[in-house]
């Protein structure tokens, strides 16, 4: 892999490190003391780094349509990444937004007559946030495009703002730890889960697309991002008093005005602007592309005329214009603190899809294995001409399924050309050929012209006992009732991290059902037989500790998310619904109308269809209508 793509594979840990140095981390430290603020740093990001060790094996990206539970959780995941570029972009526009009118003194809010107001001190509607994005919009439009040129220049931005907060804010700085410690108790600790959650998306919770450098993952994920939001933390807790800057939009800048540093302020301003535009350029693209992805044929979730590129750019003109769109609104109508409590329920909540779905998947039935043992066992007569060479043998001899073989009686007064033998197998291979590759081993049967129906129960019995003796050697696939169980271990995870906030105030006293539940879970899910296709896959973490971690994952992701889902859950389910009726009405009527049939084999359109061509202002260019 080249350096630009590894460049490109860690470039979006980039966004989340802007969001957290820019305003996430400013935010919880100025509703906490500095351990409170290191405790919710360190709890958001074991559960971002567990979210992203636990979703580094996603299930196969080849989706069937009949598989429609794997199909809607995947599509739902989607849905809600989408959800969160789309808010992180609307954010990016407000903070820079606010930051101009802080500088202006609020002249700049009155030119534009954004007058009110809301929670955090930013203009409310915001006018210049949505000419920021529109602005941005255009010039994707016109054939910009993302970039590792960006993503570095993006990278010195922030190391350049770190450096001068940490370098100037250190001398203003009063060292008193019992200021810095104070008010750490464990009533407060739903306090820190709620600045946990806001500080989560600060965290990558998505494991690079690199098959090396573990060690490098786990540093970008968790230990350099935990580092220098912490020493952010320390520096501002010790800046300002307890709670001094609660409630404003631009903590990181306003600090400097409480410490009598005036000149700083511009330069702070400056560095955030300039990041949260580069930052722009980077959620944008990620928003339109998987507009693109769900216009194609894989899902066709909307038009495939939103697939349309221009041939001057190559620029999917539509897509864009739809993601600027959508961020526009959302950074004109919602108010700075609402996004950020939306961006933080959506990462979450996507998190905890992603491990559902995974278990689901793991604990799934695969079609076509043997669901169970059937009791009725068949067996075939083999032709004398089957033959196996030394290599098929030894090949057999070092293969996973045993060899289970059975000698009923030796041939005394026959000959050899009266040997046989018959293959035992199960119902649902009598139609097995015997060319195939896959075919089960065959077992030799002497004396075949005399036995009788009794030597065939021997045969089964004997088959049966000693598949029990080596039941351990053997993978049990995954049945019905063990996915069933499954679901239900899983719908146990989800209520008990759902109640657990509600008694975060009696810590000792109610805490044990629930960890009780979570263990209980967890070894259930790692006792119940396992799909041997996806055991079988490359994963980060070994399989024994695959139930515990999913769990983990799952109950702090729902915890999380809980804490702050409250005064946004109207957001998160009116989106959630959208995406249902899109997802179910391309899965009622198949999007028949939305492109032509192509039969792949005979690459004929359906006749059923009748095809229309109109050419557009450049005579190259064609587009098609399809209809009924």
């Amino acid at each position: 892999m080249s350096n630009t793509g590894s460049l490109q594979s860690f470039a979006p840990a980039l966004t989340h490190w802007c969001f957290g140095i820019t305003i996430l981390i400013g935010l919880v430290s100025s509703g906490l003391t500095g351990a409170e603020a290191i405790l919710a740093i360190t709890i958001a990001g074991g559960s971002a780094t567990l979210s992203a060790i636990c979703s580094c094996a996603p299930p196969s990206a080849e989706l069937k349509r009949s598989d429609r539970l794997s199909s809607l959780a995947t599509f739902l995941v989607i849905w809600l990444d989408v959800l969160a570029n789309l808010v992180a972009a609307a954010t990016c526009a407000r903070l820079a937004s606010a930051t101009i009118d802080y500088i202006s003194k609020g002249h700049f809010r009155e030119f534009l007559f954004g007058l009110e107001q809301h929670s955090l001190g930013e203009p409310w509607p915001d006018v210049l946030g949505v000419t920021i994005i529109l602005v941005v919009t255009v010039l994707f439009m016109m054939g910009l495009e993302k970039s590792s040129t960006i993503a570095l220049l993006l990278f010195l931005v922030l190391l350049c703002k770190f450096a001068f907060f940490t370098f100037i804010g250190s001398f203003h700085t009063v060292a008193d730890f019992q200021k810095w410690s104070g008010s750490f108790k464990v009533h407060s600790i739903k306090t820190v889960l709620i600045g946990s959650a806001v500080s989560f998306y600060s965290f990558g919770h998505r494991m690079p697309m690199t098959t090396k450098n573990n060690c490098l993952k786990i540093a970008t994920l968790f230990f350099m991002p935990w580092l220098f939001y912490s020493v952010l933390a320390t520096i501002f807790s010790l800046m300002t008093h307890y709670r001094e800057l609660e409630g404003t939009a631009i903590p990181l800048i306003q600090v400097f005005q409480t410490r009598d540093v005036d000149w700083a302020r511009p330069v702070m301003a400056v560095f955030t602007i300039c990041s949260v535009c580069l930052l722009l350029t980077e959620v944008l693209p990620t928003v339109y592309m998987t507009f693109v992805h769900l216009a194609g044929k894989e899902w066709r979730v909307f038009v495939s005329s939103l697939q349309y590129q221009t041939r001057t750019t190559g620029a999917p003109v539509l897509a864009i214009f739809a993601a600027g769109s959508l961020a526009a609104i959302l950074a004109f109508a919602c108010p700075l603190s609402h996004l950020i409590k939306l961006l933080s329920a959506a990462s979450l909540i996507k998190c905890v899809l992603v491990s559902c779905q995974m278990i689901g998947t793991r604990y799934r039935p695969q079609e076509g294995d043997f669901q169970e043992t059937s009791a009725a066992i068949q067996y075939r007569k083999l032709s004398q001409n089957s033959h196996q060479t030394l290599k098929d043998r030894l090949k057999g001899f070092f293969g996973k399924s045993p060899q289970y073989i059975h000698k009923l009686s030796s041939p005394k007064n026959r000959g050899k050309s009266e040997e046989q033998e018959c293959l035992l197998f199960e119902n649902k291979s009598s139609n097995i050929e015997e060319s195939e590759e896959n075919e089960m081993e065959v077992m030799s049967c002497s004396d075949a012209n005399s036995e009788t129906s009794a030597d065939i129960d021997v045969v089964v019995e004997e088959y049966r006992r000693v598949t029990t003796i080596m039941g351990n050697e053997i993978n049990r696939p995954a049945t019905k009732l063990s996915f069933a169980v499954a679901i239900m271990c899983l719908i146990l995870l989800v209520v008990t991290a759902l109640s657990l906030p509600l008694f975060t105030c009696r810590l000792i006293k109610f805490y044990w059902p629930h960890a009780l539940s979570i263990i209980s879970a967890a070894i259930i899910l790692t006792a119940l037989p396992q799909n041997p296709s996806e055991i079988s896959k490359p994963n980060f973490i070994p399989s024994w500790l695959f139930p515990f971690m999913h769990s983990l994952s799952i109950v702090l992701g729902t915890t999380l998310a809980t804490s702050v889902i409250a005064s946004v859950w109207q957001g998160v389910v009116f989106w959630t619904i959208a995406g249902l009726l899109l997802y179910w009405r391309c899965d009622c009527c198949q999007c028949d109308v939305l492109e032509p049939l192509v039969d792949k084999a005979t690459s004929k359109i359906d006749p059923h269809h009748v095809i229309y061509e109109f050419k557009t202002g450049d005579l190259s260019e064609k587009s098609v209508i399809v209809a009924r």
